[in-house]
């Protein structure tokens, strides 16, 4: 998959479903309203991951599980696909 393909509208829904609206790392309880483009309680993040399927993560503090799960805390490092630690 190329590095700057953008997951469709379809497939982060059905991504967002699947993880019953909670992040996949640390299970926190998201907002469908809140994604990276409207900030607020429950953002959330449709990661890559090197996946074919989007990785829901949340992006608030102090967890941020797109930064601390997806990146290992550093954004510079490519995305992976992150181990839950529910």
């Amino acid at each position: 998959m190329a590095d700057d393909y953008e997951f469709t509208a379809d497939e982060i829904e059905m991504a967002f479903d699947l993880a019953d609206g909670r992040c996949e790392c640390c299970d926190k309880r998201l907002s469908w309203g809140n994604s990276r483009a409207n900030p607020g309680p429950g953002q959330w993040e449709a990661h890559h991951g090197n996946r074919s399927s989007p990785v829901i993560l949340c992006t608030g503090e102090p967890e941020n599980c797109h930064l601390n799960c997806g990146h290992g805390g550093d954004y510079q490092n490519p995305g992976v696909t992150p181990r839950g630690h529910r």
